[in-house]
């Protein structure tokens, strides 16, 4: 598989710095990204193991206790009238809890297998917040030529486009055999939002944050299908350096100059620019690089690239 990344003018402090700016999902052109529909937080299998193994026994062991004022949090004691105070007290807890089924533990735990839009809580959008600061998306893609991309995403064909080593150790730093952070994963494109349960008892433990990771992470509309995604994805806080600008929070994580094989210049793109781009790609760092300038086919709606320079 080849990776390439798709660049602005603007951008050429990849190059200068050596640094890959890792996206959080706020900031990505795509208002669905991180954003399955996340219908419940548990499924109602969970909640009634949960009680069954953990909650009932814990009742069982104080439910023949009389009720007493401390069990009544601070801020309510007051608003016990007096007159009723010594009826409310002689009840046990398992009676009280009886008397008032909506407090009752099993119940509340309940409470988390209700779909979210029933209770008016819009859980996708906390699952997208929650995970917004944890995680960041390097976005590549598996062609070079694509119009409509050097259009989007090069400044109408001013940029240019990387080319990186997908097997440099830059790519490969997984620290577990199914870990899907730190590796190049493909994205998935689907006609339908998932619908996820975020504790599910049908799935194993094993395959649990995997499905996670799949449908939050890497899932996308078919609306994108023509960028043939390629995300390498890393945790935000291991990033080597962090820019604050415009209200935003830019991680950056260092490559070494042997992670890119080739650079692609744009059609459009102009002559002091491209000097420029040379000036650094005639360094010793980059001295291996191979450069592209990319030209309008004469005969076909695509891009040729002609040989500027290719190391043998």
């Amino acid at each position: 598989m080849k990776i390439f990344k798709y660049l602005s003018p603007e951008r050429v402090d990849v190059l200068e710095n050596q640094a890959l700016r890792f996206t959080q999902a706020n900031y990505l052109n795509d208002p669905f990204e991180h954003l399955p529909f996340v219908s419940q937080l548990v499924d109602e299998a969970f909640t009634n193991q949960l009680y069954k193994e953990t909650l009932f026994p814990l009742l069982q062991q104080i439910a023949k206790r009389k009720l007493c004022i401390d069990d009544i949090p601070e801020e309510y004691r007051n608003a016990i009238p007096d007159n009723v105070k010594e009826e409310v007290f002689n009840y046990t807890i398992g009676e009280a809890l009886n008397l008032i089924p909506a407090f009752h533990p099993k119940n509340l735990l309940n409470l988390f297998a209700i779909e979210g839009k029933d209770l008016g809580v819009d859980y996708s959008t906390l699952l997208k917040d929650s995970w917004n600061n944890k995680f960041g998306v390097l976005s590549l893609t598996k062609s070079n030529d694509n119009l409509t991309m050097w259009s989007h995403y090069t400044r109408n064909h001013e940029g240019f486009v990387i080319e990186f080593n997908p097997s440099n150790n830059y790519f490969n730093k997984t620290k577990t055999e199914k870990d899907l952070l730190r590796k190049l994963n493909e994205v998935k494109y689907s006609e339908a939002r998932p619908k996820l349960t975020l504790i599910d008892s049908n799935i194993i433990e094993e395959e649990m944050l995997e499905s996670l990771f799949q449908n939050i992470l890497l899932t996308k509309s078919k609306h994108w299908q023509y960028e043939e995604e390629v995300r390498f994805i890393q945790i935000l806080e291991d990033s080597d350096k962090i820019i604050k600008s415009d209200g935003q929070e830019i991680h950056l994580f260092g490559f070494d100059p042997s992670a890119i094989k080739c650079v692609f210049l744009g059609v459009n793109i102009s002559t002091s620019f491209k000097n420029n781009l040379l000036l650094i790609l005639n360094e010793a760092r980059y001295m291996h690089v191979n450069i592209y300038q990319g030209v309008l086919s004469k005969t076909e709606y695509k891009i040729e690239f002609i040989e500027e320079r290719v190391n043998l």
